[in-house]
């Protein structure tokens, strides 16, 4: 080992502790100028963009895919359902369900005193009116050798009219349900009012059926060669549809096929719950393919020519759609802005951004905390 003067050693030895104890001794952190808030902009310092913060333009207007779920439903235009015009027992049965009917076709037979009653009302305003037909020609016959007074002459015309507009009153009531008017038979047989195929039956032989309670109708014929589709509609999409617009059908039991329909009627009103609208399409069905109460998809395509933005630039601020707008290098203004869906991942702008302009998605919320914290 060298020996060193004591002098030197001395120096070295205190060199070396002054070298520690700058080694020891804490660096002061480096500060970072805090962002400049102003109403609603933020700017940071040298006109810097924060790392990690991703800015995006708008997309112009496209043609847009609008997906609605929805039933299928029997049409009403070519849709009956049958009740018991009088109550009584049913005696038999002459069509069942999948069975196609035609016009004025028998479905049942019903035996009823109520119908018993009205042709024995029939025949009795028949003999009234022949009683007063006889009356008014005897007092005629009367007034013109001037035995009797003009009034009674009257009278018997009142008579015979009346009489005439009971027998009318009765012929018409039993005519109405096709029931036969020669003889009091008590039966009347209930027929399809139009031609379609029984898609539902709820009456067997034997059978009391009563006018007086409510219940299911004793058949519902449908013709299955027209449907209805009702469909969900966010209220958001409401001005893409419109009555006689064409759209796709598509269903997991025909995966390969699509079948057109066509707007019919959009509702009066929006569920509260899903913030839908029913919207009804009538779709042809000549093959039968489809189904009543089988689910589908409705595809609509509509050219929107509103620009878009990505789902990921919004948020909510209460019950106010906003988003973040990049003014220039570092600088962020929030705006509220009313869009309108366009898809699973887009929003389109109706009002609140220009054409051109430069959205945040990624960091709205970060922006949206440095505003609302800052005092």
């Amino acid at each position: 080992m060298m020996n060193l003067p004591h002098s030197n050693l001395g120096w070295l030895c205190l060199a070396s502790a002054l070298w520690l104890a700058g080694c020891d001794k804490p660096v002061p952190p480096k500060t970072e100028t805090p962002p400049a808030i102003a109403g609603a902009v933020v700017s940071f310092a040298g006109a810097q963009d924060p790392a990690g913060l991703r800015v995006a333009p708008l997309l112009a207007g496209a043609n847009v895919q609008v997906t609605l779920p929805g039933r299928l439903a029997w049409d009403e235009d070519r849709t009956v359902r049958l009740f018991a015009p009088y109550a009584g027992r049913i005696e038999r049965l002459r069509a069942a369900v999948g069975d196609p009917v035609g016009v004025g076709q028998v479905l049942a037979e019903i035996s009823s005193a109520d119908v018993g009653a009205a042709q024995a009302d029939l025949h009795k305003a028949q003999v009234d009116q022949a009683l007063t037909a006889k009356a008014l020609a005897r007092s005629r016959a009367l007034a013109d050798a001037g035995v009797i007074a003009r009034k009674d002459l009257d009278q018997a015309e009142a008579d015979a009219a009346r009489a005439a507009a009971e027998v009318a009153r009765g012929r018409a009531r039993l005519a109405q349900y096709g029931i036969a008017a020669e003889a009091v038979s008590q039966s009347f047989a209930l027929k399809a009012p139009l031609a379609g195929v029984v898609v539902e039956r709820n009456s067997n032989p034997g059978a009391e059926v009563r006018t007086d309670t409510g219940g299911a109708p004793l058949f519902t014929l449908s013709d299955p060669r027209s449907l209805w589709a009702t469909l969900d509609l966010d209220e958001s999409q409401l001005a893409l549809v419109k009555p006689g617009q064409k759209l796709q059908l598509a269903t997991a039991a025909w995966p390969d096929e699509h079948f057109e329909a066509v707007v019919m009627t959009l509702g009066e009103s929006v569920d509260p719950a899903s913030r839908t609208v029913k919207l009804r399409a009538r779709v042809a069905n000549p093959q039968r393919k489809l189904k009543a109460e089988m689910f589908v998809s409705a595809q609509l395509g509509v050219a929107d020519s509103l620009p878009r933005l990505p789902a990921d630039a919004v948020f909510l601020r209460g019950t106010a759609q906003s988003v973040f707008v990049r003014l220039g290098p570092g600088r962020f203004e929030r705006r509220e802005v009313q869009l309108r869906a366009a898809g699973p991942q887009y929003w389109a702008v109706v009002k609140g951004l220009p054409a051109d302009a430069q959205v945040v998605v990624g960091g709205a919320l970060y922006l949206n905390q440095l505003l609302d914290v800052t005092p």
